[in-house]
């Protein structure tokens, strides 16, 4: 008998709601970017007399937004290039082979998922302090590399219920451990290793508090950063924050809309045992 999902008027019009609210408050947001200063303080819910880019050319020209970006891009790219290394070669170990308190190692990475960074950070500021990188980019994107519960767990169920004789056929043409995983493993995961790209570049993107609390030169902070710069004073900064929250937001958000597809075949794969 084919199950069918039970209706539920009430949730879906509050999914609906929250959605369209969050919706007007992206619109609003992004239209406001386009008024100058003035009239975003005297003005503000007024038919705009003026719009045009002035704003995004006082973010990139005299806001250095560049820098920021470079910085936010540098440490997204360095901490999924480490997330996925690791929790591709930890799930890999875990799923598909046999071993003394297997199913505890799998409990500390799930049991990771219920406690934030923020409750370890006094240990982990001394531990970065102690190897120099305080102030260093390469220090936000090892603790960040180290949030591996949710991959691994999704990537552990994958290669879990992958046939083993995709394994023993590797072995019989002479292929070793690393080979099978780099050439043969690897590869057949990329559709789960691709939604968790896309989930954790969200968190990545914008986390806020561990730039906060490792990096201290202007030069070298990321987005999150500059937009409390520019909402610590938002009277005098309304424009900037406007305009810099369009452009750490919006961007990010229609690249998850076209492959949000993508994502949910990805974690379905990785999340549901065959």
């Amino acid at each position: 008998m084919k199950l069918r999902p039970k209706k539920t008027p009430i949730s879906a019009a509050i999914l609906w709601g929250y959605s369209l609210l969050t919706l007007l408050v992206l619109v609003y947001m992004t239209y406001q970017s386009f008024r100058p200063k003035k009239d975003l303080l005297s003005a503000t819910f007024a038919i705009p007399k003026h719009l045009g880019f002035g704003n995004f050319r006082k973010l990139f020209v005299e806001a250095g937004f560049f820098t920021y970006l470079l910085n936010s891009a540098l440490i997204l790219f360095g901490s999924l290039a480490l997330l996925v290394m690791l929790s591709t070669m930890v799930a890999y170990g875990i799923g598909k082979f046999q071993f003394k308190f297997k199913s505890g190692l799998l409990m500390y990475f799930l049991i990771g998922l219920m406690f934030p960074v923020q409750l370890g950070i006094v240990p982990i500021f001394l531990l970065i302090r102690n190897m120099g990188l305080l102030d260093n980019q390469l220090s936000v994107v090892l603790v960040l590399a180290s949030g591996l519960s949710m991959p691994v767990f999704l990537l552990t169920t994958f290669f879990a219920k992958l046939p083993h004789d995709l394994y023993e056929s590797a072995k019989i043409d002479g292929a070793g451990e690393w080979t099978t995983f780099i050439r043969v493993m690897f590869p057949l995961a990329s559709p789960v290793t691709f939604s968790i790209c896309i989930i954790m570049s969200m968190q990545i993107w914008n986390q806020f508090f561990v730039p906060l609390i490792f990096l201290h030169s202007e030069t070298k902070k990321t987005i999150p950063l500059m937009i409390m710069k520019f909402t610590n004073n938002t009277i005098y900064n309304m424009d900037m924050a406007m305009v810099g929250s369009v452009m750490a937001t919006v961007p990010l958000l229609i690249l998850f809309f076209f492959f949000s597809g993508r994502v949910i075949d990805g974690v379905a794969t990785g999340g549901v045992k065959g």
